[in-house]
């Protein structure tokens, strides 16, 4: 027996969602505020017996649709109409109002499982079916009442939304239904028959510090301790013995010692008649109290013993992880037995906290290791939902594995008519895996060996080579300052292979800038040639092929700022053009440096002993002397006459960066191509406002 889908509706950012949820680990990534941690906050708030659930957790989206059921309350019911009339409105108003539900969807197998404990929430009796649902409701009691009560209410200066926050409470409740049947009776011990939850959650209490209250691994020992305690196990019974055995000389040996003060308080009374009763020592211990409070746990460090708050953060946190994960499956594995419950599901919130990215593989591998044994000896299936904002746990747990990218639900936000909508990608769904399994080859061991980053990025700037990738921060900087406020993922890709990531980019929903080079040739010799040779072509690849479908050098510079666009909006491309003052077009990235700056690489600054110093002269490419040389409009020449070497490249980017701007109060500017499209990338007014299919 097995969750298999989880949906949410109306709790906070997540209005209407649904999850397939793996056999054993589904990972739940995304950008920061995308909803990631609300999906684990509404799992535990229904099975909460407490049931804290406020109107501040139901969506913002949600504020807009009671307005609209007010109004058709106030407009249509309020008014003489007829009866049959008036019912379908009270329908329609009951059907409307905002609800918050959990459905968590269950398959079984009839066979191998009891159905016992499930019966309840099967409500259809096909044979042909093997699933369940168990529905959570926080909705009204009476609906109509609501907005009676609220249209009679005696200060008529507060709104609607601020009433229900102070009033909700008192008109909806708590309904569990299994399928369309409403459970009444004994609620939570149905539903924890079937299901039990296990959180793990991301501020776990760890210190490192040699006040260390918090003792993690006392903690994570004694939880096992309990979870094992009960299960005949031949060492916990003689532990058990031992203490008892010790109990009984301890109690000779407290008499004793406090023989003296016990014969004194038998004398002590208030009358005659009222005497201090006698007093009986008895020691007592309680195996998991001691575990907890009374043993101080220690790192072996050669032939030395270090105290547990010695170690760092990591150890303890990887530890405390893993003993949890083992203790919940102990008991989980003792309540099975006793046909008490049927499935666990852990939920772990961030367990990369503390970890560093060796100890993160470790963790995956532990946990992996440990539901695979428990599957295999012990015929338990246990599940585990994991959200993460690590790039090196998708690595472990979602690409290094045979159900890579499948195990991955990736949570995105974007716009639709002023709504701000959640929505979660199953790359089980990812088409491209299956119309073109090269390039879904390609991008598994690109993300799995290099970015896995890409998953938690709020937008991607996809460049050729390190130059580009190199000085990309230095482009920032200087205009487009906002982006290094958002998480910008630069990732270096081949001109060859960029287009690989067009359905990935889509499917994630990211917007994109595509810097790439113009890269003409000779229509005739397919030999590099200057940009502006009369038929000359482009042997880019991401040009031609993907963005914007173009070979022709011609058609490429005539572009308009939107044809460089993609049909979603989300992705543009970049590539050189010439100047605001100047016909000249560069085919590289250092071309276009120097192109854009030969004021700046002509002028001369003055050195610390007021010796003056040219420019040009604090750079390795001592091309730049004669630039005239290097922006030519001869387009007969020889191209690779002016195009850099790799080792160029390197010493150029390298000079450029370490300049100091602002000792020798000289500036070089950002190339044009590369502004617009950073400045384009910068604004958020087309970000998140498509939806991609």
């Amino acid at each position: 027996m097995k969750i298999t889908q989880l949906t949410v509706t109306n709790f906070r950012l997540l209005e209407n969602i649904t999850i397939n949820i793996e056999d054993d680990i589904t990972l739940i990534v995304g950008k920061n505020n995308t909803g990631k941690t609300s999906l684990f906050e509404v799992i535990n708030l229904f099975f909460d017996t407490k049931n804290r659930i406020s109107f501040h957790d139901f969506s913002l989206n949600s504020h807009d649709v009671f307005k609209l059921c007010d109004a058709k309350f106030q407009n249509e019911l309020l008014v003489e109409i007829e009866d049959d009339k008036k019912d379908e409105i009270e329908k329609s108003l009951i059907n409307d109002i905002p609800k918050i539900t959990l459905s968590i969807q269950v398959e079984y197998d009839k066979v191998k499982d009891s159905l016992i404990n499930i019966s309840d929430f099967i409500s259809d009796l096909d044979d042909t079916k093997s699933d369940a649902t168990i529905l959570f409701k926080y909705e009204p009691k009476e609906t109509i009442n609501l907005f009676r009560s609220f249209h009679n209410r005696p200060n008529k200066d507060v709104e609607l939304i601020e009433w229900l926050n102070e009033n909700i409470s008192s008109f909806y409740t708590l309904h569990v239904f299994g399928g369309e049947n409403l459970i009444e009776d004994h609620v939570l011990t149905k539903i924890l028959s079937v299901i039990n939850f296990e959180t793990i959650q991301a501020s776990r209490k760890l210190d490192d510090t040699k006040m260390d209250k918090n003792r993690s691994l006392a903690l994570g020992f004694s939880d096992y301790y309990q979870n094992i305690h009960g299960d005949n196990n031949a060492d916990v019974e003689s532990l058990k013995d031992t203490l008892k055995s010790v109990s009984t000389v301890l109690d000779g040996k407290y008499e004793k010692v406090l023989e003296k003060i016990l014969e004194k308080l038998k004398s002590f009374g208030i009358d005659k008649d009222i005497n201090i009763p006698e007093i009986i020592l008895k020691s007592k211990f309680d195996p998991e109290s001691i575990i907890r409070n009374n043993i101080k746990y220690y790192y072996k460090s050669g032939d030395i013993e270090l105290p547990e708050n010695y170690n760092g953060l990591g150890y303890s946190n990887l530890i405390f992880l893993v003993l949890k994960i083992v203790a919940f499956i102990e008991n989980f594995k003792k309540n099975k037995e006793k046909n008490a419950t049927e499935i666990l599901t852990i939920l772990i919130e961030e367990p990369e906290a503390h970890l560093h990215p060796q100890m993160q593989q470790v963790f995956v591998e532990q946990i992996r290791e440990t539901i695979s044994k428990a599957l295999i000896e012990d015929s338990i299936q246990v599940q585990l939902i994991i959200s993460t904002h690590s790039s090196h746990m998708i690595a472990e747990a979602g690409l290094n594995v045979k159900r890579s990218f499948e195990r991955i639900r990736y949570f995105n936000k974007y716009k639709k008519e002023d709504r701000t909508i959640v929505e979660v990608k199953d790359f089980n769904e990812f088409k491209h895996k299956e119309t073109d399994k090269d390039t879904f080859r390609f991008l598994k061991q690109y993300l799995n060996l290099h970015k896995c980053d890409l998953f938690f990025a709020d937008k991607v700037i996809m460049v050729e080579g390190i130059t580009e990738k190199i000085l990309m921060p230095l482009f920032i900087r200087k205009v487009a300052k906002q982006l290094e406020n958002e998480y910008v993922s630069i990732i270096e890709v081949g001109g060859a292979y960029t287009h690989k990531f067009k359905e990935f980019f889509k499917f994630l929903n990211t917007k994109v800038l595509v810097i790439t080079d113009i890269d003409s040739v000779d229509a005739m010799t397919n030999k590099s040639c200057h940009v502006l040779k009369e038929m000359a072509n482009t042997s880019n690849s991401t040009l031609s092929t993907w963005l914007p479908q173009k070979t022709k050098i011609s058609e490429l510079l005539a572009l308009t700022f939107d044809e460089k666009l993609d049909e979603s909006k989300i992705i543009r491309v970049a590539f050189q053009i010439k100047e605001d003052d100047g016909d000249f077009v560069p085919r590289s990235l250092e071309n276009a440096i120097i192109n854009c700056n030969q004021t700046f690489f002509k002028s001369k600054y003055l050195l610390e002993d007021e010796i003056e110093k040219e420019v040009y002269k604090s750079f390795s490419f001592q091309k730049l002397k004669n630039i005239d040389e290097l922006i030519y409009m001869d387009t007969s020449r020889d191209q690779s006459d002016v195009d850099p070497s790799s080792k160029q490249k390197t010493d150029f980017t390298f000079d450029l960066m370490t300049f100091d701007e602002k000792g020798t109060n000289l500036e070089w500017k950002v190339p044009k191509y590369i502004k617009e499209g950073l400045e384009w990338l910068s604004k958020n007014e087309h970000l998140l406002t498509v939806k991609v299919d």
